[in-house]
């Protein structure tokens, strides 16, 4: 037996799905529905402009690289010390460099190329909490 993840809409009571399930049509299955979380708010503080570094994670606004703020707090920093050296911040951004410091080292190398498509991360995002949610379902029972 094997299990899908698929996502769609729902409109009353059919669900559209967002691509095909690969099924035979007629064939009865069964459906979790779960409504989708949204994405992490922090990402939205952070942007991808190849015109200053090619392929990494940038403060919105500004010309900062996430990984070399990250690198900061990681030494020790305060959110005010950071705030003192890079005055363009806000506490928001501050608080989004903690949140993305909080990604394992590797996947955070890899944002940048992802961030150019930031909805395609969402949902490998969601993909991957979902999955790790129906595994611990499977080994629970």
């Amino acid at each position: 037996m094997s299990i899908a993840i698929l996502k769609g809409v729902i409109h009353g009571r059919t669900i559209e799905l967002d691509a095909e399930p690969e099924l035979p049509d007629g064939q009865r299955v069964s459906v979790q529905v779960q409504p989708e979380e949204p994405p992490p708010k922090w990402l939205e503080r952070f942007t991808v402009d190849p015109s200053i570094a090619l392929g990494k994670l940038l403060v919105k606004g500004t010309r900062l690289l996430a990984d070399d703020l990250v690198r900061l707090a990681e030494e020790g920093r305060s959110d005010e010390d950071l705030r003192r050296l890079h005055p363009e911040l806000t506490a928001e951004d501050v608080d989004a460099v903690r949140q993305y410091a909080k990604v394992p080292a590797g996947l955070r190398s890899s944002f940048g190329g992802w961030a150019e498509d930031a909805e395609e991360l969402d949902k490998y995002l969601q993909w991957t909490r979902q999955n790790r949610k129906l595994m611990r379902r499977e080994i629970e029972q």
